[in-house]
């Protein structure tokens, strides 16, 4: 008996974007996230965002249909969303990984689709990453914060005004009209990212945390607990994540 025939490949008009060891870095214009394996990333296409690999990271995208069958809460279909990564998300993304370009999808891609769009249903939406503001003014202060090399202390508040030639009351009270948020959480985000950024070209977590403005491990311990409940050594679980380890869970969609 002939084998269920393949069926068109679905629209996709959103993808999850996870990171094989080192590090996933996507940009759009209103946010910017810097991510380890631990975390997946949901972007929606219409979206416009670059998307590259820190420290050697091999990206993995699984692009997820949003229609009736594979409906997708509007909390996890919002623009750029971070959720956890676990096993056997991994396992999907390596097995749908660029599936979108194939013009028919087989029956186990098709189970795989099913799958992770139940998986993506039930993620809770984790809060990290960096929101970039629209204002001309805020937007100058956040790039020099923001560019390449730049130091901690660049990320001062009174440093940031002064780039932006204005008072640090007026940016902070800026800072939590535009962005919703207080500029001590926004820089919370730019540490982390930066954090996430060292651990994925090489250094310690230790050596990361220093480099960032943390004096003592617990400091960090604490602040990034306080923002997605988990520790530093766990979100930074391991600098390759082997789709291979959990290769029981995908065989059968082989």
């Amino acid at each position: 008996m002939a084998g269920p025939a393949p069926c068109p490949a679905p629209s996709f008009p959103g993808s999850l974007w996870l990171a094989e060891g080192g590090a996933l870095r996507c940009r759009s214009a209103h946010s910017l996230h810097v991510l380890p394996p631990t975390l997946a990333l949901w972007i929606p296409q219409a979206v416009p965002h670059t998307v590259q690999g820190v420290g050697g990271a091999r990206l993995r995208r699984m692009a997820l249909p949003l229609d009736a069958r594979h409906a997708t809460p509007a909390r996890v279909a919002a623009p750029c969303r971070v959720m956890l990564a676990g096993p056997l998300l991994k396992a999907l993304a390596d097995r749908l990984d660029g599936a979108d370009d194939e013009p028919r999808l087989s029956p186990q891609q098709q189970l795989a689709l099913a799958l992770a769009c139940e998986e993506l249903k039930s993620a809770e939406p984790l809060p990290i990453g960096i929101a970039l503001p629209r204002s001309p003014l805020l937007r100058a202060a956040c790039e020099a914060a923001l560019r390449e090399g730049a130091a901690d202390r660049d990320c001062d508040l009174r440093h940031l005004a002064d780039a932006a030639r204005t008072s640090t009351r007026t940016l902070a009270r800026r800072f939590q009209q535009e962005l919703a948020v207080p500029f001590s959480h926004w820089r919370l985000q730019v540490r982390l990212a930066r954090l996430v950024g060292l651990w994925a070209e090489g250094l310690s977590l230790s050596d990361s945390a220093a480099a960032v403005g943390y004096t003592s491990a617990s400091a960090l311990s604490y602040r990034v607990r306080r923002l997605l409940g988990m520790t530093p050594s766990r979100l930074l679980a391991a600098r390759r994540c082997v789709v291979d380890e959990v290769a029981p869970l995908a065989q059968p969609l082989a």
